[in-house]
């Protein structure tokens, strides 16, 4: 099997690299630049520190700080106009993966010129995107280092996955002056997320030792420090928890998703859920789907999450894996199941037809018609061990409490 590995983002981390904005800025030739945020991280005093870095270092700044809990596409494209009409060559994002993805749609439609919407998919756009810096604040989406953005079509309720190799961040800026100001309970929704990179990428199909090795670390990375991070005011675990969810991309960016965040997408698009309430839930279950067909791979996914395996053999190795993130779940205060409103189950069917198309499908999603689909269909993904709707119906059947 030929595989490959390609990271080309800049990355600085640590405690005071926030303070280096304005210089990677100006490496990346940036004059004007709109910084893409939120109305609670605008607020933020880290977030004045680094306007004023920008324009300390020469750099005029317009700001769209409207973005909400998911990445649209009529905000991308409204901004992107406006950039093209403001004569702004970067984008600068403070926040979290919606801010990110919002940010990097506009770095997208930007320079291709053809709506959000038209760029979703595989590699459906020529140009490369406006240069980009990426500061995340929440640990996290990983998308300060990922390629791919998820957007919301609010037309026809649908979330759709654009992005390759044209619109990797330039640079991203890891500091854990981000996250003191966040609540636990929000805090505990992007770390589940980026544990969810991290596992699902060890379990694709397409991982590769060097996929695998970024993976397991990130992983292991996250079990260590991942309940003192949302926890106490720690901030070398902060520190630690921001550098493993940008790993777990690094990793889930060249070995892709699996079917947690194929089976997640509909739940979001549909109904409305939030995407960490989706993958976070369905990790356990898609942890022990893809395990029993990789028999070499348990233990180290076991010891990673802090497993102690001697004496277990693998089957229950593979059900300590899955009770080892129920585990921190607990501890961080993230539910393991849907509620009935979440998902209705006289609609769990339906979720499992509308997965078929899976993550990558980008706007052909649009066009499957779940009636062709029935009990053997199979879920794209590119998950080691293939699911069928019939398998999917019964997992989301046992994640409603």
């Amino acid at each position: 099997m030929i595989t490959s590995f390609y990271m080309p983002t800049r990355i600085v981390s640590g405690s005071g690299a926030l303070a280096t904005i304005g210089m990677l800025a100006r490496d990346l030739k940036m004059t004007r630049v709109l910084v893409v945020s939120d109305p609670v991280i605008s607020a933020q005093g880290f977030h004045a520190d680094a306007l004023a870095a920008l324009s300390g270092a020469g750099i005029a700044v317009a700001r769209f700080d409207e973005c909400g809990i998911d990445a649209r596409c009529s905000h991308i494209d409204d901004q992107g106009e406006r950039v093209r009409r403001e004569g702004i060559d970067g984008v600068v994002c403070l926040g979290g993966g919606s801010v990110m993805c919002t940010g990097k749609g506009i770095a997208i439609v930007a320079t291709n010129r053809k709506p959000m919407a038209d760029c979703t998919g595989v590699g459906r756009f020529d140009r490369k995107a406006l240069p980009m810096i990426m500061v995340p604040t929440t640990a996290g989406s990983g998308s300060e280092v990922s390629q791919w953005t998820i957007v919301k079509d609010e037309v026809r309720h649908l979330k759709l996955l654009g992005g390759g190799p044209l619109s990797f961040p330039d640079a991203a800026i890891l500091d854990p002056v981000t996250l003191r100001s966040l609540p636990m309970h929000v805090a505990a929704l992007p770390a589940v997320d980026a544990l969810t990179h991290g596992v699902e990428a060890y379990l694709s199909g397409i991982a590769s030792p060097l996929t695998d090795a970024v993976a397991l670390a990130a992983v292991r990375l996250q079990a260590a420090s991942l309940r003192a991070s949302i926890n106490s005011d720690d901030d070398r675990a902060r520190e630690d928890n921001l550098v493993a969810s940008c790993m777990a991309n690094i990793a889930c960016g060249n070995a892709r998703l699996g079917h947690g965040h194929a089976l997640s997408l509909p739940l979001e698009g549909h109904l409305d859920l939030p995407h960490p309430y989706g993958v976070g839930v369905l990790l356990p279950h898609v942890i022990a789907f893809n395990l029993a067909v990789l028999p070499a791979k348990v233990r180290p996914l076991a010891e990673a999450l802090e497993v102690e395996t001697a004496g277990l053999s693998r089957q229950e190795m593979i059900a300590a894996c899955a009770d080892a993130v129920r585990a921190l779940y607990a501890d961080i205060g993230f539910p393991t199941r849907f509620t009935p409103e979440q998902l209705p189950r006289d609609r769990v069917r339906e979720m499992a037809l509308r997965a078929v198309p899976g993550l990558y499908a980008g706007i052909a999603a649009k066009d499957f018609d779940p009636a062709s689909a029935h009990d053997r269909t199979i879920i794209a993904s590119p998950a080691a061990r293939r699911m069928t709707v019939r398998q999917a119906e019964e997992i989301f059947e046992r994640c409603v409490g």
